[in-house]
């Protein structure tokens, strides 16, 4: 299997309090209660970051997503904060204001881990900041949790830095695990939370689910905790394909959203090399289609669904 890392490198229980009778994309709002978004790299052959906004944008997408990187030539490409400037900040700022939220992905040999090295915390610091200057929403951040029950002072200590830099600039940290999101309550801190990359939990057979029973299950586990999502599909080989073209099921992670009444972005996550343009056309209908269908079913069951209601 050929991971999007590899790729890019080388080319609640349920929320109390918040009850509805519907299913939160029961009907006519789910077009605009159900919020996805897109991680341009590349599109298609578009490799130019302002066309890939214009994209984007044009195919209905109500949140974008982009690298703080500046990519590899002729493969994939992002922003580099280094080389942006105020004036080149602003710029962005005002392509995507467009869009109801954004997400930087953070550069990814830049990682939380049990002992980050100081030069790996003034760079999340720095994209961070960079963060802030663009007006995005979430920073995404790839993290190795310690493992349980083992002396973390120093993770602790980085958290709580990081912590500080996202409050000063305005935005929210999702730490992308691959395990462990116990930590996220050890202790809950204001600004950092999770992006569930709802792909990458099914690998090797379900690892990053399995411990707490379903797909659907982690959603409820992390609940408030949960501030985005990376889509993506998942067929036992290769991951970051077309949704709805290989066996994760979505109809557990939609009704789960719902249950906890989750309003973040669902950010499409897809391998231009895998998947098409038309495919990732396709995989936003797919998700809206099966929002609305689930939404109707239960309704016609009688069943009563907790979510929060705009």
């Amino acid at each position: 299997m050929i991971s999007r890392r590899r790729f890019l490198g080388v080319a609640a229980t349920t929320t109390a309090g918040i009850v509805s009778r519907r299913f939160a994309w029961a009907d006519g709002e789910s077009s605009r209660g159900l919020k996805i978004g897109f991680m341009v790299w590349r599109i298609g052959d578009i490799l130019d970051f302002d066309k890939q906004v214009e994209w984007v944008a044009q195919a209905g997408f109500e949140s974008i997503s982009f690298h703080s990187s500046a990519g590899v030539p002729g493969k994939w490409r992002g922003v580099e904060p280094a080389v942006a400037d105020a004036k080149e900040r602003q710029r962005i700022k005002r392509l995507l204001a467009r869009f109801t939220g954004y997400e930087i992905h953070a550069p990814f040999d830049a990682v939380l881990r049990p002992e980050t090295p100081e030069p790996v915390l003034r760079r999340l610091e720095e994209v961070i900041v960079f963060a802030g200057d663009v007006g995005a929403s979430i920073l995404t951040e790839h993290v190795e949790a310690p493992p349980m029950h083992t002396p973390d002072t120093l993770w602790q200590k980085a958290s709580d830095r990081l912590d500080a830099a996202a409050a000063k600039a305005g935005v929210r940290i999702g730490l992308e695990f691959n395990n462990g999101f116990e930590w996220l309550r050890k202790p809950r801190r204001e600004r950092i939370g999770a992006t569930l990359d709802i792909g990458h939990m099914y690998h090797r057979d379900g690892a990053g689910y399995r411990p707490y029973g379903t797909i659907g299950s982690l959603v409820k586990f992390l609940s408030d905790v949960l501030f985005h999502l990376h889509v993506h599909d998942y067929d036992g080989k290769d991951d970051h394909i077309e949704v709805g073209t290989g066996r994760i099921d979505f109809d557990d992670v939609l009704k789960n959203l719902s249950a906890i009444g989750y309003r973040g972005a669902l950010c499409l996550e897809l391998n231009p090399d895998r998947c098409p343009p038309d495919g990732i056309r396709r995989s936003a209908v797919f998700l809206r289609k099966r929002a609305g269908e689930l939404g109707g079913k239960l309704r016609g069951e009688g069943q009563e669904n907790h979510c929060r209601v705009e």
